[in-house]
């Protein structure tokens, strides 16, 4: 049997200046054998962090997708939809999306919401938080099973697939973060830079740990740079980072890196030219 591809991109160059509901007609009434899953929208105000990934936050990191199942019966072959998660190369079945699980949509096809939190995807492969890092990411890969034996994945679907209308990528990457929902302990180092030289003419860094703030700043007799360290004790409750404005804004960059203590040094966050005002923009990614 022909993959879905072939048959869609031939209808495509047919139909070159058909759009929305009438493509999906043509391809589902001239040819035997097709299926799309449709990605309907992607919610990016799901869960804890609005639709993003967090380590620190396994149940409150969820993802949140509607699809749409079309078929050559209007969703009458439609047997099911598997939910395949991946990570580092490892993929595992995390559950089976039955018909019951669908509602008719406005038009007039099998439609669904379809939630995967983080911490469900690294239980299905035997995973936890502490096995994963920041910047890697967890694929969600559907397979759409018909009635008639037939099934469709991420490997038969290109560019005519998912992108316009059809939007039936049958898959989702996911970047991790690593965002601490409470301080962590280290300590950190902080590289405050000036691009012109000349110090960072009354800008300054303030660090708060529980209540108890330090100033750093680059003097214009140290001029290009300076590096200081502070330490966040363990139980510490708050930790903020302030950023306030000098003469030359333009010319100020800063890093802040962790040390766990136990050799995993990282960039916890980095700012400028023109650093945020104050602690907006200031989350820390510190990976366990």
């Amino acid at each position: 049997m022909k993959k879905l591809i072939s048959l869609l991109s031939i209808a495509l160059i047919a139909i070159s200046c058909t759009e929305g509901d009438n493509a999906v007609d043509y391809v589902l009434d001239n040819f035997q054998t097709g299926a799309v899953l449709r990605t309907i929208s992607i919610d990016p105000t799901a869960g804890n962090w609005k639709g993003e990934y967090n380590v620190f936050d396994l149940p409150g990191s969820v993802f949140k997708v509607e699809i749409e199942e079309h078929d050559k019966e209007n969703g009458g072959l439609f047997k099911d939809v598997e939910v395949f998660v991946s990570y580092a190369g490892n993929e595992a079945l995390l559950k089976t999306m039955q018909p019951g699980e669908f509602t008719t949509g406005p038009t007039g096809l099998p439609r669904a919401s379809l939630e995967v939190s983080l911490g469900d995807a690294l239980s299905a492969l035997s995973l936890s938080g502490n096995d994963v890092d920041g910047g890697q990411a967890v694929n969600i890969r559907l397979q759409l099973n018909l009635t008639n034996g037939s099934s469709y994945t991420a490997k038969d679907a290109a560019s005519s697939l998912t992108g316009s209308y059809f939007n039936s990528p049958y898959q989702y990457n996911k970047i991790i973060k690593c965002i601490p929902t409470a301080p962590v302990a280290g300590e950190y180092t902080l590289v405050m830079n000036d691009s012109y030289g000349d110090g960072w003419n009354g800008a300054s860094l303030t660090v708060t740990i529980d209540g108890t703030a330090t100033d750093y700043s680059v003097t214009s007799a140290q001029g290009a740079s300076n590096t200081e360290t502070f330490t966040v004790p363990e139980g510490t409750s708050t930790f903020t980072i302030a950023y306030n404005s000098g003469a030359w804004d333009s010319e100020v960059t800063y890093t802040i890196s962790h040390d766990n203590g136990a050799g995993k040094v990282q960039t916890a966050l980095a700012e400028g030219p023109n650093p945020t005002i104050g602690t907006d923009g200031k989350t820390m990614s510190i990976c366990p």
